[in-house]
């Protein structure tokens, strides 16, 4: 066990490292090193590792879905109108219906087995599109009309109808199917209901615990209060018929909707969660993959492939935004960053091979396929397509973590005050992990603090931060405000003395110049 998770991560942080260096999505270094280091490459990960690999690739889907439900924007999802619901359908069973016809007229397959396959195919890879729309979503790309989060809501509902729809199918072929077949067709939007239903009393419920009756101490009990209760909707979803992947994201979204403060400090935890989660969840998916039994699937197959995600996902997008504010370049973003296959896929292709279902072995191969195909293309497609068919916005920071690095602007001459300058500036940048410029005006007259001296005083001060010295010569109350702008940082801090000496001579020259904050400490206090 301990084996295989070393090798999980250290493989799969090195090939997310060298794909993104080839400017590819982490993604695709991560599910290619999981190819080579599953049991159907060097077979490398233990069985006990990959034993319970669909538990670990089912934790690191709640963590990303319920990340992706703190973040959802429910102004521009309503700004669309009916197309979030449209999205939740069409594009799943268009695609169905062109694989399964395709598939019917070039493999010359039964009905049935057809579209048993087109609901296996149809499926989008909530863990690879979810983490591409929080990106592009803390970038800003496409967030004025709601793109991403569209993709992200509908989506994640159109999982629930595939699935649903497959295991209809499966019952038919198998004669296990009973009951009457309207009230199983009833079942689709009953799962997403009672997803929604379920995820929204779950919140409550977490509220209640936090708010009402201050059950929790701090944020780490409340994240452990949310994925609790995100994987109880996982494992309740054996016993009652719900979409638990929707249910934890609608999770995620009450919180939002009911407490901003709680919802931003759950995703910036939740953040650091998936910087881990990520690789086991890509590299599994790709030690799923079996390579050897792609030529069952042949030329064929690839048409298959080709014809579900050129027409049926085409369709199915253009479709569901009909009419709408969409413009046609966004609309063609949309079938690019929904086209990506793998977590359904990878869950449920293996199924009528080991129920004995005619076509077994070759809808298994087909589904591999899809995978291969759709993951890297829709993963590179999304980053590449993104910056030239979206429009970039304003990031709203109540609904992702904008990942920012501080930049501080010490002035400093060896003075009392600038030391107390100098250990402000340390203590905010170890709070905030900012990086520290420090910055010593030499001037014509007096004695000037040497290179040396500099180095002692940090190593003594902030020998734990980065930061770089600055030794110049000039006006301090040209030099500062001058070489702020030229380094971009956020906070410049200076001394004041009391005395009329030092630093202190020039602060009011320095606040008015200066284009960013300037931040005064009183000599011997200490105090801003």
């Amino acid at each position: 066990m301990l084996q295989g998770i070393l090798i999980i991560s250290l493989a799969g942080f090195l090939a997310g490292e060298l794909a993104r260096r080839l400017g590819l999505p982490r993604l695709i270094g991560m599910i290619v090193a999981g190819i080579m280091l599953g049991p159907h490459g060097a077979d490398l990960l233990t069985g006990e590792i990959m034993g319970i690999s669909e538990e670990i690739r089912l934790l690191a889907l709640l963590i990303i879905l319920f990340k992706a439900g703190l973040g959802l924007d429910r102004g521009k999802i309503m700004s669309q109108g009916s197309v979030a619901i449209r999205l939740a359908f069409m594009p799943a069973l268009i695609e169905a219906g062109v694989v399964a016809v395709a598939a019917r007229l070039i493999l010359g397959w039964e009905w049935l087995f057809a579209w048993l396959l087109g609901w296996i195919i149809c499926a989008a890879s909530p863990a690879v599109i979810v983490p591409l729309m929080l990106r592009l979503k803390s970038e800003g790309w496409g967030v004025k009309k709601g793109i991403p989060d569209l993709i992200l809501a509908g989506g994640t509902a159109s999982d629930g109808v595939a699935v649903t729809m497959f295991g209809i199918t499966l019952a038919w072929i198998t004669g296990d199917f009973s009951g009457n077949w309207g009230m199983q067709a009833l079942s689709i939007p009953l799962q997403i209901l009672g997803g929604i239903g379920a995820g929204y009393l779950a919140a409550r419920g977490i509220l209640l615990l936090i708010n009402r009756l201050s059950l929790t101490g701090n944020i780490i009990h409340n994240l452990i209060l949310g994925l609790g209760a995100g994987l109880g909707l996982v494992i309740l979803e054996d016993y009652l018929p719900f979409s638990a992947f929707l249910g934890v994201m609608v999770l995620g979204f009450v919180l939002l909707e009911k407490d901003q403060v709680l919802a931003r400090r759950l995703r910036s935890y939740l953040d650091d969660i998936w910087a881990l989660g990520q690789i086991f969840l890509f590299v599994l998916i790709g030690a799923e993959v079996n390579l050897e039994i792609l030529p069952q699937a042949g030329p064929p197959g690839l048409a298959i492939i080709a014809i579900g995600l050129l027409v049926g996902r085409w369709t199915g997008i253009f479709a569901s935004t009909w009419g709408s504010a969409i413009a046609f370049r966004e609309r063609v973003f949309m079938v690019i960053g929904d086209s990506a296959k793998a977590t359904v896929q990878a869950a449920i292709c293996g199924i009528p091979l080991a129920m004995g279902v005619a076509h077994g072995e070759t809808i298994l191969a087909l589904a591999v396929l899809a995978i291969l195909i759709s993951a890297p293309l829709g993963a590179w497609g999304t980053t590449f397509f993104a910056p030239r068919l979206l429009e970039k916005g304003r990031v709203d920071p109540t609904r992702v973590r904008i990942q920012e690095t501080y930049k501080f602007l010490v002035a400093f001459d060896g003075t009392p005050p600038a030391e107390s300058a100098l250990r402000q500036a340390a203590r905010l940048s170890r709070q905030m992990d900012a990086h520290l410029y420090i910055l010593n005006v030499q001037g014509q007259e007096g004695k000037s603090l040497t290179l040396r001296r500099l180095v002692d005083i940090m190593e003594s001060l902030a020998a734990d931060l980065p930061y770089d010295l600055e030794t110049v010569r000039g006006n301090p109350a040209r030099v500062i405000p001058r070489l702020a702008a030229d380094l971009e940082v956020d906070f410049v801090f200076m001394g004041k003395s009391n005395k009329g000496n030092g630093l202190g001579d020039v602060s009011q020259q320095v606040i008015d110049n200066c284009t960013v904050p300037v931040i005064l400490l009183e000599e011997q206090r200490g105090q801003v």
